[in-house]
């Protein structure tokens, strides 16, 4: 994705907020002059191809900062250009288009905002020995009749062909993407109609009619890795600096996480050579920061700097980073939507902070409340929730969820989350029952897995999928907890866990709920990750809104501990991590006879 991190208010085309009108002089006439209408607040645009041609297609969405749903939402017209009337605050800016990489942008409106310019295009192999193909196979209602995902390797023409020989009878129609790295797709090269797929790309639609076969050619595509080049009016100074600051250090810091990831690709596993390098690296990038112009810039490349290497801290550097931002870092800045670990850091550092900075940073959130972003004012209000119910204040968590339920505050993904943490009518909570399921099973043709065949033994449900990052981070404490319960002996070697068989009869039966695309996605990453010894059922990405309408959840992983009654035992965080094991050796010693 193309990152444009930086934000707009009006401001003249040179990037500097406009002068004060001049005094006028005095009117003669008995009815004075009215004052000049404010500038209407917009955002706008017009784009272009890599090469400044005109797009074949693209569309944008506009999005009010944390919102859940959008503002606005559209084609780009024939020339590229979009233009929406919005009320002044924050927005997300998102561009999609036939070809060409997604862009996004947090914008701060309060008047006009424009961006003019050629997109860019997804870096990829030129000339690869095969493609990853994701397909839709469409029947006459333009619905999925089969989802697949298939390999097909070069042809000695330097092509790609894609058999059709096995599709769907009722096919009328094939939707397909090419996979490309970063868990990006994009368009192919053949196509009779473009489609956008909702995420940010686009699908390939071809007729099936009089085709056996599709002859895939990439040189058809534009060039690969092409930068956007884009123009905007009415840039801050402080946050172009920002957004210059990023453009350099981004690829850097990237190119690095990429060569720390784990066999399994979602989460960093630096050794100690890597761990040096990138402390080399963030310490460059904090003396840039620290050597900039004013006073305001440097705060601004400070807090820049905690986007891109916020994890890497020790304790002691990042309480001295927070220590820093509480006396420098004003609450109400409106700039504070830019940037996206201020309150990761917190809750870092609070975790074992003393009283006294304890006291300070709930001063800040309680301070932030007031900003007029309701996505940052959340963000201080979900600080002080959690930190009361760690210190089991019931009336303080009480009073500061009825402030969450505030009307400028609905509609916010925050506002979503936090209800299904704190609201008391919630569905996942201690002492409920656990709502009455039935899920397919992952394996074709097994029965389902249903809530009845589970009374009078305990369970333990997780949503999850192979694609979120923090659900695999949890797969080795899973399996050292499955076989830790049951007795289990893990193989040899660092990688022992990751073979882990089934238990016979299961203390505790897991039950894992896949949201991936395909069962097949699941398949492969047990084969070749984590084997997940236990109970399998998939709901897809298909059936992920309904199940998280229905259980009350919005995001994963999501686990749920039940017990024979069918009865909810916990839920939440005592089931994540280091702290699964000690939390099911509770249950099972408090219900275990004798």
């Amino acid at each position: 994705m193309i990152s444009w991190l930086f934000v707009l208010a009006a401001c003249d085309s040179a990037g500097h907020a406009p002068a004060p009108p001049a005094a006028a002089p005095v009117a003669t006439a008995a009815t004075p002059e009215p004052a000049p209408a404010p500038a209407a607040s917009t955002i706008a645009g017009r784009l272009r191809a890599h090469d400044g041609s005109p797009l074949r297609a693209g569309v944008f969405t506009v999005s009010r900062n944390g919102f859940m749903k959008p503002v606005a939402s559209g084609a780009l017209a024939a020339d590229g250009s979009f233009r929406v009337d919005v009320e002044p605050g924050f927005y997300w800016l998102s561009v999609a288009a036939v070809d060409h990489a997604q862009a996004g942008q947090h914008l701060l409106v309060n008047g006009p905002v424009e961006v003019e310019g050629n997109l860019g295009t997804y870096a990829r192999p030129q000339s690869p020995e095969a493609l990853q193909l994701n397909l839709q196979f469409l029947g006459p209602d333009h619905r999925p009749l089969a989802v697949e995902s298939k390999t097909v390797a070069r042809t000695p023409a330097g092509t790609y062909r894609l058999d059709l020989a096995g599709r769907p009878k009722q096919a009328v129609q094939l939707r397909y993407q090419l996979a490309g790295g970063g868990g990006r797709t994009y368009n192919g090269p053949l196509a009779d109609s473009y489609e956008p797929d909702g995420g940010g790309d686009y699908w390939s639609v071809v007729d099936l009619a009089r085709r056996d076969a599709l002859e895939l050619d990439l040189a058809a595509l534009p060039p690969a890795g092409k930068p956007a080049q884009l123009e905007w009016r009415g840039e801050p100074p402080g946050l172009r600096a920002v957004r210059l600051y990023r453009d350099a250090w981004e690829s850097r810091v990237y190119a690095l996480q990429r060569s720390m990831m784990r066999k399994d690709g979602k989460m960093l596993a630096p050794d100690a050579a890597q761990k040096a390098t990138f402390a080399a690296l963030a310490a460059e990038a904090l003396a840039e920061a620290d050597a900039a112009a004013s006073d305001d810039e440097r705060m601004l490349l400070r807090l820049a700097h905690l986007d891109l290497f916020f994890g890497h801290d020790d304790p002691a550097d990042a309480r001295e980073r927070a220590d820093w931002l509480l006396a420098r870092v004003d609450p109400l800045d409106p700039r504070l939507g830019v940037f996206l670990n201020i309150h990761n850091l917190f809750a870092y550092v609070l975790g074992t902070a003393d009283e006294t900075f304890a006291a300070r940073a709930e001063a800040w959130f309680a301070r932030s409340e007031a900003h007029p972003d309701p996505e940052i004012a959340l963000g201080g209000l979900s600080q002080l929730l959690y930190r009361a119910r760690d210190r089991g204040l019931d009336a303080r968590v009480a009073e500061l969820y009825a402030r969450v339920r505030e009307p400028r505050f609905a509609g916010t993904f925050t506002a979503k989350h936090l209800a299904e943490q704190f609201d008391p009518d919630r569905a996942l909570q201690r002492g409920k029952p656990f709502p009455d399921f039935e899920f397919p099973a992952l394996a074709a043709g097994a029965p389902p897995v249903v809530q009845a065949d589970r009374r009078g033994r305990m369970y333990f449900v997780e949503f999850w999928a192979t694609w979120c990052g923090p659900c695999v981070a949890d797969m080795h404490d899973l399996h050292a907890a499955y076989a830790a319960i049951h007795g289990l002996e893990a193989g040899s070697g660092a990688d022992g866990l990751r073979k882990l068989g089934p238990a016979e009869r299961p203390r505790i039966e897991f039950v894992f709920v896949s949201t991936d695309q395909r069962p097949g996605d699941v398949q492969a990453f047990r084969d070749k990750h984590w084997s997940m010894p236990w109970t399998h059922a998939f709901v897809g990405r298909g059936g992920e809104a309904a199940t998280m309408a229905r259980f009350g959840f919005s995001g994963i992983p999501t686990g749920v501990l039940v017990d024979g009654t069918g009865t909810i035992v916990e839920v939440g965080a005592a089931l994540r991590g280091e702290q699964l094991l000690p939390t099911l050796e509770r249950v099972l010693a408090a219900t275990t006879p004798g």
